[in-house]
């Protein structure tokens, strides 16, 4: 082959390439790099909207749950109340039962007060007529008693049951006088003077006195209604009596005069009575 065709062919390849290079140059981006960006920062903000629409979503089924544990802790709530209210109810209707049975109570109490309570008063009547003409041994003691009960007799902050109950024990203590002995010391008033002394009960039946010296002795006489004085007559008697009461001495027969008349009284003591 010639030179100069050798050299078209060449310069025919080259313009050839040249012109392939240069349309395959307009099919590339000018700026692939930008274009590579922009994909990923689609790719960024979708994978954003999705998991911020995922938080959406996990929000609103955390929402739902509390909702639906509310409701059902509303129900169980509910269905509490509800058989409260139905507890309440009977209990409201068996209150009312109770009242008008109490109510009911408080009228036949009523209609028994109306016949209790004179007879309560009546019973403290015939205790004081008891003490009056009973021998008069303690009497303090024994009055003091008395005016506490006439005096709660009319007090309406004391029960009926509670007014007989303090009448009765009072009657009970009056009862055990008449089946005891007691020995206790108090005062004596003797011609104008008053003495100390010593006193010895025989249940109800007498009330015996001592001076310590022993030279003035004596008993109340229920015939006369005063003391009968003996001088320093039956002193070692009204002694020995006085010992047996006071646990001094063991129980003995002893020798009193009864009621102002000569008799006398033949009688065994116990430590607890008589």
């Amino acid at each position: 082959m010639k030179k100069s065709n050798i050299l078209l062919l060449v310069f025919f390849s080259i313009s050839s390439l040249s012109q392939e290079t240069q349309q395959n140059e307009s099919v590339v981006p000018e700026n692939p790099e930008a274009l590579v960006n922009d994909s990923i920062d689609i790719q960024s903000g979708t994978i954003e909207n999705l998991q911020k629409t995922q938080v959406k979503i996990d929000a609103l089924d955390t929402e739902s749950k509390k909702l639906t544990n509310e409701y059902k802790d509303t129900v169980v709530e509910y269905e509490i109340l509800n058989k409260y209210d139905n507890q309440l109810e009977r209990i409201t209707n068996n209150q009312a039962e109770e009242i008008a049975n109490i109510s009911k109570q408080i009228e036949d109490l009523d209609e028994t007060n109306k016949y209790v309570l004179p007879l309560l008063e009546r019973m403290v009547i015939t205790l004081r007529d008891l003490i009056e003409i009973d021998i008069p041994f303690l009497i303090d003691e024994r009055m003091t008693r008395l005016e506490e009960l006439e005096d709660i007799l009319f007090k309406a902050n004391f029960s009926t049951a509670e007014k007989f109950r303090k009448i009765y024990e009072a009657y009970q203590i009056e009862n055990e006088y008449g089946r005891t002995i007691e020995a206790y010391s108090s005062s004596i008033d003797i011609d104008g003077v008053n003495l100390a002394a010593q006193f010895f009960r025989l249940g109800r039946l007498n009330l015996y006195y001592m001076t310590p010296d022993g030279d003035e002795t004596g008993y109340w006489s229920k015939d006369d209604n005063n003391w009968i004085h003996l001088g320093g007559k039956y002193s070692d008697e009204i002694d020995s009596a006085l010992k047996i009461a006071y646990k001094q001495a063991p129980p003995d027969f002893i020798n009193l005069p009864l009621q102002g008349v000569e008799k006398w009284i033949n009688f065994i003591y116990s430590q607890q009575s008589w």
